[in-house]
């Protein structure tokens, strides 16, 4: 089973949707993005996974702010595969090793200035953005 299969497994046990709305809704892909992946058994891509950590992250927030515990367990599964797929993407990152730590540093100080200049610089507990390297 794949990182993406497991996955699915586990959000259609919080959210109650098909392939096609796991691959649009979630992915931010073509209907067919999931099923696809799964005949061929190979991977989604690091830009499907973090449309998926954008909807599992809102996903949590719609949980987070109900009133009953069972909508606060949900939230904190959501939170749960949150850490399980920026897990993922940051294994893949460092997997390759294909840039030097000062080409790495230039990258991530690029990414930072791009985000400051477009005024979307939201940096959480100083964390810089993730780039995949």
């Amino acid at each position: 089973m794949t990182f993406i299969q497991d996955i699915y497994e586990q959000v259609i046990k919080r959210a109650h949707i098909g392939t096609d709305k796991f691959s649009t809704d979630w992915l931010g892909q073509s209907r067919s993005y999931y099923t696809s992946l799964k005949a061929r058994n190979i991977e989604a891509s690091n830009a499907a996974l973090i449309n998926l950590m954008n909807k599992l992250e809102q996903q949590e927030q719609i949980m987070r702010n109900g009133n009953h515990q069972i909508l606060k367990t949900v939230a904190k599964e959501y939170s749960d595969l949150l850490d399980k797929v920026a897990l993922e993407i940051a294994k893949r990152s460092v997997k390759h090793n294909m840039a030097t730590m000062r080409v790495r540093e230039m990258v991530l100080k690029a990414v930072e200035n791009v985000l400051e200049s477009s005024g979307a610089a939201v940096r959480v507990h100083s964390v810089p953005a993730i780039v995949m390297l």
